[in-house]
């Protein structure tokens, strides 16, 4: 059985979040993010010459992959689920690799907008509104991870102790406190503006509380699938 590596890759998903939300919040200064109503030129003075804010871009765009960590073990719980034809299990390890280029590639671009000092304004900008576009804006691979798992979940057609029934549920309401940042690009102020109440505080603090909720029960259905082959 391959229970010890699905506890390494589950293991991956606290050292992601913490890594990744040190470079994308506190070494960036950006909790919350600036205002994108700023001016182009306020903006690109953010970015000009930076040491600190190009390490925490680099920490972002380096341990984004181990996003996958979790959605591996995820994968293999979920084909426990549906058996021999796991059609939500694939499409939630597919969502999820597609999600780590949303988490990549704003990393990138914050790093090349900050990489060389007097870059025009309107091209740093537009380098920073394409990546909160992604990072935050870029939900439709996070929401149909959701939605498999939920899938799987509710949708079971025989009994199973994998995870438990409120986790598809979770996920599903997880996937409606994603859906604020579709909303991102027709604001530049208020709550649906990336610095906003939805457009960031909802977005960021559901997709946190859904990697800790759903790390914890995919250890506890991988220890049971454990105890399940011992016995």
């Amino acid at each position: 059985m391959n229970i010890k590596s699905q506890l390494i890759c589950a293991h991956t998903a606290p050292l992601w979040l913490f890594t990744c939300y040190l470079g994308l919040f506190y070494l960036s200064g950006w909790i919350p993010p600036f205002s994108p109503a700023l001016p182009t030129t306020e903006i690109a003075a953010i970015f000009d010459d930076n040491a600190r804010l190009r390490v925490g871009m680099a920490i972002v765009a380096f341990v984004s992959p181990l996003f996958m960590g979790l959605a591996a073990p995820i994968c293999v719980q979920l084909r426990r689920i549906e058996g021999k034809h796991h059609v939500f299990a694939n499409l939630q390890l597919c969502s999820a690799a597609v999600g780590v280029l949303a988490l990549q590639f704003p990393g990138l671009f914050w790093l090349a907008a900050s990489y060389r000092p007097g870059i025009d304004p309107d091209v740093v900008a537009t380098f920073s509104d394409v990546s909160w576009f992604l990072i935050l804006g870029g939900v439709a691979p996070a929401i149909a991870q959701n939605l498999c798992i939920a899938g799987a979940i509710l949708l079971a057609e025989k009994p199973h102790d994998v995870f438990p029934r409120w986790l598809g549920f979770f996920n599903l309401w997880i996937a409606l406190t994603f859906v604020p940042g579709v909303m991102l690009p027709f604001f530049k102020t208020g709550p649906f503006a990336w610095n906003g109440l939805f457009g960031f505080w909802v977005v960021a603090i559901g997709f946190a509380t859904w990697i800790l909720v759903q790390y914890v029960c995919t250890l506890q259905a991988i220890r049971r699938q454990r105890e399940s082959t011992v016995d």
